[in-house]
């Protein structure tokens, strides 16, 4: 198992896209284009967080796993959390802490950081179907749900397909199922697991 898996393709992407939406959204895209999509995602989380009870995060910690460059860690701050954030490329977490400049950022693969700490919400946003390995891919969902405090949450968003699919060199698209088995399997069937498309809401009040 390889951790660094696709994390040199985003450290260049990010090189070549420096302070850039394109860097983190749809390379195929116009910047104009890519700034619509991200203002639909904050809509998107900012109702998955009212849907959890969670629109009000003062006091509350929250994990931006794949923070790319701070886009949704700055919403969490603005809504009064305490942010951390991971990503693997060192110019994403500059411009991380530019976006969220109260929040504690770090260099790290999601498959392998450790914070040594849990969280009341951990946010992972289209991230996991760029680890292509399967070893790597299941380390990292156990990685996330081992960063959840108890009766916290982790939020997934993901595309969930209805058999695996691999559409390009860093993409590999996974199932419902897939989720399902690996969340059960942490948390001893204990928690709950809840889908809203298209986020995958993964609710833990695991010890």
């Amino acid at each position: 198992m390889d951790a660094n898996d696709n994390v040199q393709y985003w450290i260049e992407r990010h090189s070549n896209h420096h302070n850039k939406l394109v860097a983190v959204g749809d390379i195929r895209r116009t910047e104009q284009e890519n700034l619509s999509l991200y203002w639909a995602k904050k809509r998107g989380a900012a109702a998955m967080l009212r849907s959890l009870g969670l629109l009000d995060l003062s006091g509350r910690t929250v994990l931006d796993a794949g923070c790319g460059i701070g886009l949704m860690s700055e919403l969490f701050s603005a809504l009064g959390a305490k942010v951390w954030g991971v990503d693997g490329s060192p110019v994403a977490i500059e411009n991380a802490r530019f976006r969220a400049p109260d929040g504690v950022f770090s260099t790290g693969s999601i498959v392998d950081f450790s914070l040594q700490q849990r969280f009341d919400l951990v946010y992972c946003a289209d991230v996991l179907y760029h680890v292509v390995d399967d070893d790597n891919w299941r380390t990292a969902v156990m990685n996330l749900l081992g960063h959840v405090a108890p009766g916290g949450h982790l939020v997934i968003v993901e595309q969930l397909k209805a058999t695996e699919e691999r559409p390009g060199a860093h993409v590999r698209f996974r199932t419902r199922a897939m989720y399902e088995a690996l969340h059960a399997e942490r948390c001893g069937g204990q928690a709950a697991l809840h889908f809203a498309p298209p986020l995958i809401r993964l609710t833990r009040p695991c010890p």
